[in-house]
């Protein structure tokens, strides 16, 4: 490909310097390094591109293939406009939709860069969710809770379990620790997760329901491959329980901002509305 540009090249400049006159689109204060059909690649254009600092020996490298992109973008595009002719007013409709939606797009966001949404407060928040508790249901049961996973055959198991039950600090921070030395699975949900995502780390077959535990705030326990899963579920949010606020903050937060930008651009669109039809540049005929 390398040595086929080299000559193309070669070729074209070569033609050029008779002909390229006669051609439509030539232009004659510039050198032409290609072309495909009645269009030019001219130096100037290349030069534009060119990275500055670059070696020469990367420079030609960089000229070739730019060259070359540009030849297969034109010839391709030729090719589209000869097979989908039929189909051209479509996308001269569709460019056109595009432009429009472009601009209309821009000239919002030049709406909201003049009128930027102020800090949205904790008080903002609490503001909301306490005004639409009901948007903020629970569809799936959701847990906080605690997994530790233990080989039978470790023989501090039994006081690991005591630990585990225990709600002293310091029955804690050793429990903590010999999981860490010990490298047993241990899962810590502070955070609300998923009942669904609590049980996928648990050694029970997903074609059964395990609802039952839910409601179940001791130590539970099961036997599977030599090894002891111990778990807990320390609080439940039941299927159509509110949501609480920490769960969905952010959510409200993007909400809010959602409902400024909205604000800011209806204001604005009643703004120009009024005054083109008060000025005469809009009208509305009736029936």
């Amino acid at each position: 490909m390398r040595r086929f540009l080299e000559i193309v090249t070669a070729v074209v400049l070569l033609a050029c310097g008779g002909a390229c006159n006669s051609w439509p689109g030539f232009k004659a204060d510039d050198e032409v390094i290609a072309r495909v059909g009645t269009t030019y690649l001219y130096r100037s254009e290349l030069a534009a591109t060119m990275p500055s600092g670059i070696e020469v020996a990367d420079s030609t490298n960089y000229a070739q293939a730019f060259i070359s992109k540009w030849m297969v973008g034109q010839l391709k595009l030729q090719e589209a406009e000869k097979i989908l002719s039929q189909s051209e007013s479509d996308i001269d409709k569709l460019v056109e939709e595009y432009r429009r939606s472009l601009l209309v797009h821009r000239l919002d966001r030049h709406y909201l860069k003049a009128e930027p949404c102020s800090e949205i407060t904790d008080s903002d928040i609490s503001a909301y969710y306490n005004a639409h508790k009901s948007d903020f249901r629970i569809s799936q049961p959701m847990v906080k809770g605690e997994i530790v996973a233990i080989g039978e055959s470790f023989r501090r198991r039994e006081q690991m379990l005591k630990w585990f039950e225990s709600s002293k600090s310091e029955h804690r921070e050793d429990f903590v620790e010999s999981c860490r030395k010990n490298n047993f699975l241990h899962l810590q949900y502070d955070e609300w997760v998923s009942f669904s995502d609590f049980l996928s780390n648990l050694p029970l077959p997903r074609t059964s329901r395990h609802d039952g535990m839910l409601g179940n705030r001791k130590v539970q326990k099961i036997h599977h491959n030599k090894t002891y899963y111990y778990f807990r579920i320390n609080s439940v949010l039941n299927v159509g329980d509110t949501m609480p606020l920490d769960m969905v903050k952010e959510n409200i937060r993007q909400i809010l901002i959602n409902r400024h930008r909205a604000d800011v651009i209806h204001k604005q669109e009643e703004r120009i509305m009024k005054t083109a039809l008060s000025s005469g540049h809009a009208k509305v005929y009736s029936n």
